[in-house]
């Protein structure tokens, strides 16, 4: 936590700068209010310890540049001469808290860790992020998966910004969070769908306002930029951006400093970003939509998530995983997929990927009707049986012949080997072999006996 002591009395504000350093805070002097409002128009901090009284500018006279100008963060006020009416003042111009010398320093650290929390609380409702991760899960055995989790952990601890491809509904939002909860970072998670977002709003939602900055604007209001202070900000849809505010995107990002719609003043923030997108950027660069000079900034860490077509040894643990979850939160007593209706998904395609066998199952779990979800409880929006090695076309297809193309598939993708099939698959080994006979798969070269 950075922290800045304003205050022209120099033995205490070394004093308590000596001990906020000891006990982990990042500390910054400033004599008066005037050096302690330049420090806060260059650096990112996070929360300010003012005198009352100091020559020049005072802590009353830096409250309220705070609150018309500055950023976001936390004040304290701090004084000798406890007088009740500057107590007020200082409450009514946006204090968070007030102490009277001599105080201990201890109660003061107490105070300040309790007001940057209540200031992350604050911008985590302002964000609505007390809603679920949303639908995506990002679990799986597969090696995409591994390959991606592994670069997840490499990525997190680092400044460097991020950009997460992929299609609609592999999990990028959840792959974000993934990376900001490894990040080590305090500050809050705060999502934004770019694409979400009207045109006219957009540069007001991501960089806030100054008071009557249009028409409307009664108060001044902290945008996504500086509610994520200290933690990450997840630019969903980025290649929705128009062209006029990629620029300023560019900016913000460069000089990690932003400024609000009818202010002057540059503010610091200290948010490391984390863009994600489902269309070719490249592509896009080249056409003349997305700025070459956003993309190269933005794209210093790529992670690119597989389709769910890609990881189909998955599908079973991710849908035994959303029948738990969904049952747990609709209060159904569902125990599992039988392995009919397994051999079903298994030989779906998912075109919407994760995000669709989600919303697959949680409709199957509502609509079911006995303790196992069987195919009946199924209901799908694309082809049926589209994944590789699936039956395809326009004819019916009985439920033996995808029972019959998904067991082929599950062989395919794991080397004829039927233990692992079989774990795939979510059935006893005993159970594949008698269904490989029942189908009359041929036999393949495996390292188990044709048993």
């Amino acid at each position: 936590m950075k922290i800045v002591i304003a205050d022209d009395e120099r033995n205490l504000r070394e004093a308590l700068c000596s001990f906020f350093r000891s006990e982990g805070f990042e500390c910054i002097e400033a004599a008066d209010g005037m050096a302690a409002k330049a420090v806060l128009e260059s650096e990112a901090v996070d929360a300010v310890v003012a005198d009352l009284r100091m020559p020049g500018m005072d802590g009353l006279g830096l409250l309220a540049w705070l609150r018309d100008h500055g950023p976001s963060i936390p004040a304290i006020m701090i004084s000798a001469h406890g007088d009740v009416g500057d107590a007020v003042a200082a409450m009514k111009l946006g204090a968070v808290d007030y102490l009277q010398k001599p105080f201990d320093p201890e109660e003061l650290a107490i105070r300040l860790r309790k007001a940057v929390r209540e200031r992350l609380m604050t911008a985590e409702r302002e964000t609505e992020l007390k809603i679920s991760a949303g639908k995506n899960e990002f679990l799986g055995r597969s090696k995409p998966v591994a390959d991606v989790l592994r670069l997840i952990e490499k990525a997190a601890p680092l400044p460097s910004t991020v950009l997460i491809t992929g299609e609609s509904g592999t999990g990028k939002e959840v792959a974000a969070r993934s990376l900001h909860e490894l990040s080590g970072r305090q500050g809050p998670f705060v999502p934004i769908n770019l694409g979400a977002l009207p045109e006219s709003l957009a540069e007001s939602e991501l960089f806030g306002y100054e008071k009557g900055a249009f028409t409307g604007a009664d108060s001044r209001k902290p945008g996504f930029f500086e509610l994520a202070h200290g933690g990450t900000l997840f630019l969903d849809e980025i290649g929705e951006l128009p062209l006029n505010l990629q620029v300023k995107l560019l900016r913000a990002v460069q000089e990690r400093k932003i400024s609000r719609l009818g202010g002057g003043k540059a503010i610091p923030v200290d948010a490391r970003i984390v863009a994600a997108t489902n269309r070719n950027l490249e592509q896009e660069v080249r056409e003349g939509r997305f700025r070459e000079d956003l993309y190269y900034r933005i794209n210093v860490v790529r992670i690119q998530l597989p389709p769910l077509r890609d990881r189909g040894q998955d599908i079973a643990l991710l849908a035994n995983h959303f029948v738990k979850k969904i049952s747990a939160e609709t209060g159904k007593t569902v125990d599992g997929i039988s392995e009919a209706a397994m051999a079903e998904l298994l030989g779906y395609g998912f075109p919407g990927n994760v995000r669709e066998l989600q919303n697959v199952i949680e409709r199957a779990v509502i609509l079911s009707e006995g303790a196992m979800l069987e195919s009946g409880d199924f209901s799908f929006f694309g082809e049926r049986a589209s994944s590789p090695g699936a039956v395809t076309g326009t004819e019916p297809v009985s439920l033996a012949e995808l029972e019959r193309a998904a067991i082929v598939a599950a062989l395919k993708r794991n080397g004829f080997r039927r233990e692992k099939t079989a774990n795939e698959l979510g059935i006893t080994r005993r159970t594949l072999l008698n269904k490989i006979k029942e189908y009359g798969i041929p036999a393949q070269e495996s390292d188990e006996p044709a048993s």
